[in-house]
């Protein structure tokens, strides 16, 4: 715990940090533990990401002590080394502002000029500072830098090319010791490497070549009281390489074949292990692949210039061709065409795009030539957001992970008791020191609490990335596993249920008025209205082509509707109220054929003219075409429904029995909703909580989870901890489903990591099994974990079904 915890009300930092080095939840909990013991620091490290997530007090604590602390237990931060070419670095006080302008950025470490060639060089912290950042220093203070292509590998290409790099040594000193040990056996094969000068030699290639990793960080996290992994392999090992050393002075047993084959079998592990959790990651990968890299950019002359992503601002005008990825988000200025947004919706169907409309980065362009006005560019674009939220939420540590990790924390020390013991033991029973001496190094080499730290990242990252794939947002692994334990879900009817946008459903004429006249009376007034209601009767009108009248003198009567005159003839549309203050008579009967639509929760918009009644509009909202697909689905798989709306009762009650929802809650305010959701809290209810707009983020907050549609507003997009890209409503049973089948796949991976452990370990106390079965049962162990939590990526989730499946979708006429 830090002596001086941070406190909230002050400008606490966030960063993120890459991290290199780490092979088990161990060393997780060596650098949580070393980072908290810094004043005003909160620390949350991943495995399977390699990152660290660290909140902290500045006024306490510096950026590079952070590193500093890391970097002590033998860890590695991971940097970028970046370049740019910059003009005058021949003359000294530009050399030094340039320094300066560098170094005013945080995460920015060994900055040197070179003044010959005019290059400065640097290194950046990832998590910290980007390329972009220090580009626009410069540029402010007076530079014009170039940027310096850089080959600087992927952390994880990078991990997985030395990784094959150690193996193959490893290998191929080992390959002479196992052709020795075939001839010992089996008397096949040259007798000359049967000399244990030899054999020493190359064993002592592989402990120290190839194995010197495990040695160097085993050695520094025993400086600062850690044991991790290495701590067993680089004891065991060095356990037999010691005393095969020694007994070839004294002309006793060698052992070098364990020592050299365990480090072998263990680099194979580590080596699959990098290629598979490279595997994990794939999601963000491809999701970084949409973004073209290149892009053309109209110039003051009105020329066509190509240009970098990176360099483009908003306000530019950009020309996308067809079969082309957007570069940002941005407005269609020119053309007419359709966009693929498949990668943001999961929608197939092109989207129609014409002046106006909001294009997405990464969308593909559909067969015309469009021109668009840049708006979010670089982090702050659609699909930027997105891959932040996906490497948000595989940094972060499910609840179910501080199982793992108070295993983690005792697991090292009480493996090397038992190791201890068995020597002990074995040595005392059977006088056979050696012998024992093996079954302890055994013990060491076969407790691998790697597979127990994978358990949980690995199955977050590919279940959130999967989610991403399908227009699913995870911010967070809590929210992967609080998804699987939902047994209520309570949604908002309108914009989420319903579409949100009302059409008109029906319309009545009376006395000698046609159904045709009502509607061109109706649109000629309400045309100029922005009012929804008034909308859906001036889309209805087009739709039935009614004959176009124009309308002289409209205004607006607050709350109560419009007045116009079409030939000097009063026209009044509204509600009855506006009909009474008009004198226009409403009929018995006629009201009573309406009464029957409003006790559905539908609007009525009648319509007069000159002091007589002309007919009336029947307008409602009217349920998505997936929503009783999706109640069926949930009741299926055991979920209760409950709707919650500010409509009058009776409308709620109206959508909510075609719904067949088993709650319905009606009139309520903002604040109702969020009791609501607190009292089926208190019932046991695990609620989830879908809605779309403002008066939805309290509720949203409530609730054990929330869930925004993609449709939706962004304060219940930021206030949720799920988000649809899509409006499709259906996507809450695949979020719940992924939910349950990434906690699933977490609690297999939890049951084999320890069973292995507990399978293990008497088997290597009891002698059973040898130092290199040991070693390869151990190389396996971690890679199994990480290949079941890649099976989620064969796992299949629901497709949302036909709208004739769930039901009527329509308002039915009364």
């Amino acid at each position: 715990m830090a002596t001086h915890p941070i406190d909230q009300d002050q400008s606490a930092q966030s960063i993120n940090l890459d991290i290199g080095g780490m092979t088990c939840a161990t060393c997780v909990n060596s650098i949580e533990k070393a980072l908290h013991q810094l004043d005003g620091v909160d620390a949350h490290v991943n495995l399977a990401l390699e990152r660290a997530n660290i909140t902290f007090d500045p006024s306490l604590v510096t950026m590079p002590r952070l590193v500093e602390t890391i970097t002590e237990l033998g860890y590695s931060v991971r940097k970028d080394h970046v370049s740019w070419i910059l003009a005058g670095m021949d003359e000294e006080p530009l050399r030094k502002r340039a320094i300066e302008a560098a170094e005013s950025v945080t995460g920015v470490e060994n900055v040197q000029v070179n003044a010959v060639t005019g290059v400065l060089s640097l290194d950046l912290i990832r998590g910290v500072a980007d390329a972009q950042q220090v580009t626009d220093a410069l540029q402010a203070a007076g530079f014009a830098p170039k940027q310096q292509s850089t080959d600087e590998p992927n952390p994880r290409s990078h991990e997985m090319q030395v990784a094959r790099r150690r193996l193959s040594w490893s290998i191929l000193f080992s390959i002479p010791i196992w052709v020795d040990m075939v001839h010992v056996l089996f008397h096949v094969g040259p007798s000359w490497l049967d000399n244990g000068i030899m054999l020493a030699l190359f064993a002592t290639v592989v402990e120290w070549g190839p194995g010197w990793g495990f040695i160097h960080r085993a050695w520094m996290n025993l400086r600062h009281k850690n044991a991790n992994m290495d701590v067993l392999v680089a004891t065991g090992t060095l356990a037999a390489w010691g005393l095969s050393m020694y007994d070839l002075a004294v002309h006793g047993p060698l052992y070098f074949d364990s020592s050299a084959t365990v480090i072998t079998l263990v680099l194979v592990g580590k080596y699959l292990e990098a290629v598979a959790k490279g595997r994990t990651s794939q999601a963000i990968e491809e999701l970084l692949a949409l973004r073209p890299q290149e892009t053309r950019r109209k110039t003051a002359q009105g020329d066509w210039e190509t240009v970098a992503v990176d360099a483009i601002h908003p306000g530019d005008i950009l020309q996308v061709l067809a079969g082309e990825r957007f570069p940002v988000d941005g407005k269609v200025v020119a053309g007419q065409g359709t966009a693929d947004e498949s990668m943001l919706t999961g929608e197939p169907l092109p989207q129609d795009k014409k002046p106006g409309d909001m294009v997405t980065a990464g969308t593909l362009n559909g067969s015309t030539t469009l021109e668009i006005e840049a708006e979010r560019v670089g982090h702050d674009t659609t699909l930027a957001q997105i891959v932040k939220t996906v490497e948000e939420a595989q940094a972060t540590k499910a609840p179910v992970q501080r199982f793992a990790d108070t295993i983690a924390n005792v697991f090292v020390p009480v493996v090397i008791g038992i190791a201890i013991i068995t020597f002990i033991v074995w040595g005392v029973i059977t006088g056979h020191w050696r012998m024992a001496a093996l079954d302890g190094v055994a013990v060491l080499v076969v407790a691998c609490p790697c597979a127990l730290g994978l358990a949980t990242p690995t199955a977050v990252m590919v279940g959130s990335g999967i989610g991403a794939k399908r227009g699913i947002l995870f911010r967070n692994g809590a929210a992967l596993e609080t998804a699987s334990r939902i047994n209520l879900v309570a949604f908002d009817k309108t914009g989420t249920l319903t579409r949100g946008k009302p059409d008109m459903q029906h319309v009545i004429a009376y006395g000698d008025f046609t159904e045709e006249n009502v509607l061109a009376l109706a649109w000629a007034i309400e045309r100029e209205s922005t009012h929804p209601l008034a909308q859906a009767v001036v889309r209805g009108a087009k739709l039935q082509g009614v004959p176009e009248f124009q309308a002289e003198d409209v205004y607006t009567e607050a709350g109560l509707g419009m007045v116009g005159y079409i030939n000097d003839q009063e026209i009044v549309v509204g509600n009855l109220r506006l009909m009474e203050q008009y004198h226009v008579n409403v009929p018995e009967d006629i009201q009573n054929t309406v009464n029957t639509w409003q006790e559905q929760g539908a609007s009525v918009i009648w319509v007069g003219q000159s002091e007589q009644l002309a007919g009336a509009i029947i307008v409602a909202d009217t349920i998505r075409d997936d929503a009783p697909a999706t109640i069926k689905a949930l009741h299926e798989r055991g979920i209760q429904v409950a709707m919650l709306t500010g409509d009058q009762e009776r409308a709620a009650e109206a959508i909510g029995k075609k719904l067949n929802v088993d709650r319905i809650y009606g009139g309520l305010l903002p604040a109702d909703k969020s009791k609501i959701v607190s009292k089926l809290k208190e019932e046991g209810f695990r609620v989830l909580m879908v809605g779309d707009g403002i008066n939805d983020a309290p509720a949203l907050a409530t609730a054990d989870l929330g869930l925004a549609v993609g449709s939706g507003t962004d304060a219940a997009l930021e206030t949720a901890e799920v988000a649809l890209l899509s409006p499709e409503i259906f996507g809450v049973v695949r979020a719940l489903t992924l939910g349950r089948k990434t906690l699933g796949k977490i609690h297999q991976n939890l049951f084999w990591s320890l069973i292995y452990n507990v399978m293990m370990i008497p088997l290597a106390a009891f002698g059973i099994i040898s130092p290199v079965l040991a070693g390869a049962a151990m190389a396996m162990s971690s890679v199994s974990v990480v290949s079941n939590s890649l099976l989620l990526k064969t796992a299949k989730l629901p497709a949302t079904p036909l709208p004739t499946e769930g039901g009527e979708i329509t308002w039915p006429k009364p």
